[in-house]
């Protein structure tokens, strides 16, 4: 169920991975060289470099049927990892922002994407806590 605290909705290969309360390293950098030319002393010419995208972070507090949706694709991640026939292929992500009515407000699709890393919640008897979880991925894009 998404609810205020939960405003972004993935989905890995149609997946649903459920709604995640934060979402961060949705950026781009446009790496660029300045070219010094001999006998040229007001510009330097500005050459394209390539494209730098972070790993996205998802953060959520735990729930029985998201957090299961995304132990079943990290699984099915892991199965073909250990392959050594198979790397299984990147998928395709979608990341949508929500409104406060679930209304989307827009949406990223990430090409090639991986799980990067999955932290599960710290757990400890001692203390009362939300169980956290946090995933990180891997892409090539969504420009």
């Amino acid at each position: 169920m998404l609810g205020l605290t939960t405003r972004f909705r993935v989905t890995v290969d149609g997946i649903d991975l459920g709604g995640w309360s934060k979402c961060t390293g949705l950026a781009v950098e446009f790496k660029s060289e300045r070219v010094k030319e001999g006998g040229n002393y007001e510009t330097q010419p500005i050459l394209a470099g390539h494209l730098e995208y972070p790993n996205i972070q998802l953060v959520r507090a735990m729930n029985a049927a998201d957090s299961r949706q995304v132990q079943a694709w990290l699984r099915s991640k892991v199965a073909d990892w250990v392959n050594a026939h198979s790397s299984g292929g990147g998928g395709t992500a979608e990341i949508t922002l929500l409104d406060a009515h679930l209304k989307s407000v827009a949406s990223w699709s990430l090409r090639n994407v991986y799980p990067a890393k999955w932290d599960g919640p710290q757990l400890t008897a001692e203390t009362f806590g939300i169980a956290v979880e946090t995933l990180t991925l891997v892409h090539e894009g969504f420009l």
